[in-house]
């Protein structure tokens, strides 16, 4: 069994270890000119959960048609990797559902975006999708994921696990949970800065309600106990 320190940075933007080396994905946007709601966002970041090394990822996002019309929008599914000028694109799958009906995601552009940042790179290959909105109708969009646990730190001893919000619409409820129980344990991680975090043996939440994303990436960085 594996005993952990974790660290637990805050929702608003932070600075990475350095050397950072992992994949991520992040909340959903929803690229219409009408007007759409995002109702909640939740999601929960299982590490270690089913595969030791791995972070298993599921989310819901509820989005309500407040207008009198159809509508029809895009929905924007960030996939994103940071590393070095050598990690190429990340290219992990992502499965969706719209409505309890299987969603399929193809490539937003005809090529990734790459941005350099010092040493590190931070590539984007964001998956799309067209759904359709019926006048004053709910619709659950459901996404998972499972990748590696990332690296980072001094000879990327350090592990690492993130999750971004982005976007330019106000979230009415937002739930983030990572959770590090089962064949990881960690010890009770400290939550920077004191935005609500409840934290305990078996994960770290937060519960914001009228949360506006912002570009704001999320991220627990920790030392396995045999570091």
């Amino acid at each position: 069994m594996i005993t952990t320190a974790i660290l637990m940075m805050s929702m608003f933007q932070a600075k990475l270890p350095e050397n950072p080396s992992f994949d991520y994905s992040g909340m959903p946007q929803l690229r219409t000119a009408e007007k759409v709601d995002i109702v909640s966002h939740s999601v929960t970041l299982e590490i270690a959960g089913t595969k030791e090394g791995f972070v298993d990822v599921s989310s819901t996002t509820l989005f309500k048609n407040t207008t009198k019309y159809n509508v029809q929008a895009t929905i924007l599914v960030p996939r994103r990797r940071y590393g070095d000028a050598m990690s190429s694109y990340p290219g992990f799958e992502i499965n969706a559902t719209w409505d309890q009906k299987k969603l399929p995601l193809v490539a937003a552009s005809d090529h990734g975006f790459s941005e350099t940042i010092g040493k590190t790179v931070k590539y984007s290959t964001d998956l799309a999708a067209v759904v359709k909105l019926a006048p004053g109708a709910t619709y659950g969009l459901r996404i998972n994921y499972t990748v590696p646990i990332g690296k980072g730190g001094y000879e990327q001893k350090q592990k690492l696990v993130g999750y971004l919000f982005d976007g330019d619409k106000t979230v009415g409820q937002m739930n983030i949970a990572y959770r590090y129980g089962g064949k990881t344990v960690f010890s009770l991680p400290e939550a920077r800065p004191n935005i609500g975090w409840q934290t305990g043996d078996k994960g770290a939440f937060v519960r914001k309600d009228d949360f506006f994303p912002d570009n704001q990436l999320t991220y627990i960085a920790f030392y396995p106990g045999d570091f």
